[in-house]
């Protein structure tokens, strides 16, 4: 009897994670893949550090960025005033939200 309540409870733990994986792979959001754009938007600061990635300095908050495939951050520096066009959400780490286009503002 113990032996079947305990395979019964263990299917339904299987089936109950099975359940909640599948719903976070339909959580995602529009644009991540399969040709769809994602909606961009700009944001401008001070570079803060430049390196593997980005910091932006907007007023008195830290903005991370990672750099998209087309962005070329050669002729930046620190201390820089730019505008950075992204896709993502700020203040998102996981993942972070990506530079598509860096602008230098003169």
């Amino acid at each position: 009897m113990k032996k079947n309540l305990m395979l019964v409870l263990t299917i339904f733990c299987l089936v109950a994670v099975l359940t909640a994986c599948g719903q976070k792979e339909g959580d995602k959001k529009e644009g991540t893949e399969g040709g769809e754009t994602a909606e961009e938007q700009t944001i401008s600061g001070t570079i803060n550090r430049l390196g593997d990635y980005l910091v932006l300095l907007d007023g008195d908050e830290y903005r991370v960025f990672d750099f998209g495939d087309s962005v070329d951050a050669s002729g930046l520096e620190e201390g820089d005033r730019v505008t950075v066009t992204y896709t993502g959400t700020l203040g998102s780490e996981d993942p972070a939200p990506v530079a598509t286009a860096i602008q230098k503002e003169e």
